[in-house]
């Protein structure tokens, strides 16, 4: 399976940074899932979001943050986070 580069920060640490095989998020109109090679996409994230992460090694990890902002462009998805 392909990957592509997550990054998930925050105002003060990084939560994620590395290739990942899929990741989904709940934006403001519904879920959405990334795999590599996704079209170019911004979005805002529902408040009390929970970021599922498969790394690439198949681990999955889940994320909760409070808001936040994706873009996805070029294979790489970063996601601004907010959490309390």
């Amino acid at each position: 399976m392909q990957m592509f580069t997550l990054t998930i920060v925050t105002d003060s640490i990084t939560l994620f940074n590395g290739p990942a095989l899929y990741c989904s998020v709940t934006t403001l109109s519904g879920s959405m899932g990334f795999e590599a090679n996704h079209e170019p996409f911004l979005c805002t994230l529902q408040e009390g979001s929970t970021l599922r992460i498969k790394d690439a090694s198949s681990k999955e990890t889940e994320i909760i943050i409070d808001t936040g902002l994706l873009s996805f462009k070029d294979n790489s998805c970063t996601i601004t986070a907010l959490q309390e």
